[in-house]
């Protein structure tokens, strides 16, 4: 089975900003353990003239648009999901998303390549220790993206995802 990345595209143009955060960079990690911390919902303001929404976004959290809730539970049914909602208060504009929560599994292969400060060089994942997962994250890596499997992905492109980006993982 074939497994990706799964990657805000940073880069989008015209794409939603935060008012109170950046988001290039600084994504604060939560795991479905974390679940009781977290509000049910969350409302985050946006600002500028950004009209573009990506389906996925990783700063600072972890989130999927609302349009992908149901197909996220279709594949993995023991998400959890966080309402957040966006608000630009100047353009009247509203965009509801759903922080992601999932498991970390420790799925790294023993042929998993290190550079000497620890981080993956080529990340290999291990089938066996997949199983039947198909959205998750890599217990022990420092990449703190999520993997989906190839179905997923087909899912997202088949409906016209919008700024996400897919890297290939290699798996044995």
């Amino acid at each position: 089975m074939r497994f990706f990345i799964m990657k805000q595209d940073i880069q989008l143009l015209y794409g939603i900003q935060f008012r109170d955060f950046d988001i290039t960079n600084n994504t604060y990690f939560f795991t479905k353990a974390d679940s009781e911390k977290l509000n049910d919902t969350t409302i985050l303001y946006l600002k500028g003239e950004g009209e573009i929404a990506p389906d996925f976004i990783e700063h600072p959290v972890q989130m999927i648009a609302k349009k992908w809730k149901d197909i996220f539970d279709a594949y993995e049914d023991d998400l959890i999901f966080k309402d957040v909602i966006f608000l630009h208060k100047e353009k009247k504009k509203e965009y509801q998303y759903h922080q992601i929560l999932m498991d970390e599994l420790p799925v790294v292969s023993e042929e998993t390549e290190y550079y000497p400060n620890g981080m993956e060089k080529k990340l290999i994942l291990d089938q066996k220790k997949i199983a039947y997962h198909h959205i998750f994250m890599v217990q022990g890596s420092m990449m703190k993206h999520p993997v989906i499997s190839l179905a997923v992905a087909e899912s997202l492109l088949r409906r016209q995802a919008t700024g996400i980006m897919l890297e290939e993982v290699e798996v044995r």
